[in-house]
């Protein structure tokens, strides 16, 4: 079996050598001509997959480590007989988790009250619908707009509802430029205006769902009536309008799903897809692989549960890190240079754990249930 590999999807060695012949590639740079005696490619979401990539290959299955798929043709995969997989909810906690990590940051250096808020989210997918359990359990109110699922446990309105009424807007949407509801600049010049002054808004799932340039203008129009704006996702991407850092909150170079857990969880569902389809036992899983390296915190003894998990959360990512590593690299002219360190920041992210790999101590009866399904583990 011969791999053609993204080289930056975690433990390719570990989960794939033992299958076959193994080349790495950068994925953006990923050609026909190096994938054309290939039985198998495996790529992240930087990678187009499509006929002008694969039609003259002999690549069979495709596999994709991340939780969206607008980066593969899949109607021409399929009119191919191709297989293709993603790994579909692999990094939904690690995209929650930067949601409520930016949140309480924000809520610091702004002396912003969150708890009971209203949040507004645009999509319900595996991390949207797992983003408003999280937050029903943490006292939000919770609303979302979504025309292709229904949830009966979530207030479903219409966008410019949502828009008018959340305190918080999270975007979570795939990229879609067709159909019916295309989620293409579902932000943009006409709507924009519409969120409720003094509104957070956060986009961690595709850039281009925010039309950017109108964001840059209703900002630098408006500079008064956001409370907060947080972009991990950007229209363009790798190259990112530096103009932005001045206007964003938080700016982060798409690391939202960037979790170990997330990052590794994605490999060992593309690894068990192709073990699979080449009926193959697979040999390893990710506990295999997983640090034990468990932390104990103490609990805050905050007012409320958000605050208490606002300070849990800030203790084991403290987004500040990625927002100012990333910020740094805006300062750059260079439209090449800056792309390249939005890529080297991904390459070479932190080791950043879920909150599964915490336990804490001190937690008050009333708040332990709540804390284990948010993550946590509790000990005495």
């Amino acid at each position: 079996m011969y791999i053609v590999a993204d080289e930056n999807i975690a433990l390719l060695d570990d989960f794939f050598a033992h299958l076959g012949k193994l080349h790495k590639r950068a994925g953006r740079q990923l050609s026909a001509l190096e994938i054309k005696e290939a039985d198998v490619l495996l790529v992240r979401s930087v990678t187009q997959v499509n006929a002008q990539l694969l039609q003259d290959s002999r690549v069979r299955f495709v596999g994709s480590a991340t939780i969206g798929d607008d980066h593969l043709d899949k109607q021409w995969l399929d009119s191919q007989g191709i297989t293709w997989r993603t790994a579909p909810a692999c990094n939904a906690k690690s995209v929650v988790e930067y949601v409520f990590a930016a949140l309480a940051y924000l809520s610091e250096i702004k002396n912003l009250e969150l708890s009971h808020k209203v949040l507004g989210i645009i999509g319900l997918g595996n991390v949207g619908s797992l983003l408003a359990s999280f937050a029903q359990h943490l006292g939000f109110t919770v609303i979302g707009y979504d025309p292709f699922t229904q949830h009966t446990a979530i207030n479903q309105v219409e966008l410019e509802q949502l828009l008018a009424q959340a305190d918080i807007v999270s975007l979570h949407t795939p990229l879609t430029k067709t159909g019916a509801y295309p989620s293409f600049h579902l932000l943009n010049e006409n709507n924009l205006r519409q969120l409720k002054q003094g509104a957070i808004l956060l986009n961690s799932g595709r850039g281009a769902a925010i039309d950017n340039q109108a964001l840059l203008a209703f900002m630098t129009h408006n500079p008064h009536h956001l409370a907060g704006l947080v972009l991990d996702v950007w229209e363009g991407e790798p190259i990112v309008n530096r103009k932005k850092r001045q206007k964003v909150d938080i700016v982060t170079p798409h690391i939202a799903g960037y979790s170990l857990e997330g990052k590794w969880r994605g490999t060992e569902m593309i690894y068990l897809a192709l073990c699979d389809f080449y009926h193959k036992e697979p040999q390893y899983q990710l506990k295999d692989f997983l640090p034990n390296n468990q932390q104990v915190l103490v609990w805050p003894n905050k007012e409320n549960l958000w605050q208490n998990y606002a300070q849990l959360l800030q203790t084991i990512y403290p987004i500040t890190k990625d927002n100012q590593a990333f910020r740094q690299t805006l300062l750059e002219h260079d439209d090449i240079k800056r792309a390249l360190a939005f890529d080297n920041l991904r390459k070479h992210y932190w080791h950043r754990r879920e909150s599964s790999a915490y336990a804490v101590q001190e937690v008050p009866l009333a708040y332990q249930q709540a804390i284990k399904t948010l993550g946590f583990e509790i000990i005495a």
